[in-house]
This record gives structure tokens, C-alpha cells and sequence, in this order.
């Protein structure tokens, strides 16, 4: 019988496990269960139109790394939930764009206000070295995955 002290664990497996526990519980920060009713897809979803404004749907697609279909599955939902609209590209009508309607822009605006404010607290609680490293942490992290990916 193994003890926990003897039981050396898979780094990958851990960084796998720390990586999806994180994203959970980025999710809960930003109060999407309890105050959306929206995914964290779906969250992910709006972000980007949110950010890159009209987007056809298969770019949008591609930003969130999401096939095709799966895509235009949410954006229907989300059409139907009154939070995007569909509209002709302004150079080529048969392109399909999509873009956030004002109660689009009205959750993003209170989703983000929550995850800042989520932010903000756990920077309450950290000591300002903490601070320091976990920003450069996130840093480095985010530059070695735009390194690996691309």
C-alpha cells in the first residue's frame, strides 16, 4: 500500500487537473452560474464579438476553437436569446456576420464588471510581491502558449 508521500504524480496530469479546477473557477468569479443564463462557452462566445465586433461565423469559429457547426449551434441559441443578431457583410452579402444586440452589450457589460470585481478581490488578498509574481507568471504563461500554438 502506497502512501500519499510515495505516490508521485503525472506533472501533466496535474497540470491538466490545475488547469480545468482554474477555469472552473474563473467561471464561478464571474458569477455565470448564478446570474446568466449563459455557458462559459457561450460566455466565450460573446467575448469575442464583443471585442472584434461584427465577426462572420467562421472566424468566430476559429477564435474560440470551435468547429463550424458547433458554432452556428450557439449562435443560434444566442439569437434566439436576444443577445446577437445576424446581419449581411458590408462587402459581400452572402457573408453571414454576427453581432451583439444591446442586451448583448448590456450582459457583457455587467459579466466583466463581476469578473473585474472578482479580480479585484483576490488582489485584496494577495501581498504585493505575490502580486508581482502571479502577473508575470500569467505573463510568461500566456507568451510560452502564443509560442507553442502558433
Amino acid at each position: 500500500m502506497n502512501t500519499s508521500a510515495e505516490v508521485t504524480a503525472d506533472p501533466i496530469e496535474m497540470v491538466e487537473e490545475q488547469a480545468q479546477e482554474l477555469m472552473r473557477q474563473l467561471d464561478l468569479l464571474s458569477g455565470s452560474k448564478v446570474q446568466e443564463d449563459i455557458s462559459y462557452g457561450q460566455y466565450k462566445v460573446l467575448s469575442v464579438i464583443h471585442n472584434q465586433g461584427p465577426i462572420s461565423v467562421g472566424n468566430l469559429g476559429r477564435l474560440v476553437g470551435s468547429a463550424q457547426s458547433t458554432t452556428s449551434e450557439m449562435v443560434a441559441r444566442l439569437t434566439k436569446a436576444g443577445l446577437v443578431t445576424k446581419v449581411r457583410g458590408p462587402y459581400d452579402g452572402r457573408v453571414v456576420m454576427v453581432e451583439l444586440t444591446e442586451s448583448g452589450r448590456q450582459l457583457m457589460r455587467r459579466r466583466r464588471k463581476r469578473v473585474r470585481e472578482g479580480y479585484q478581490s483576490l488582489f485584496e488578498q494577495m501581498p504585493d510581491p505575490q502580486r508581482e509574481q502571479f502577473v508575470e507568471s500569467l505573463r510568461s504563461l500566456n507568451d510560452l502558449l502564443h509560442s507553442t500554438i502558433k
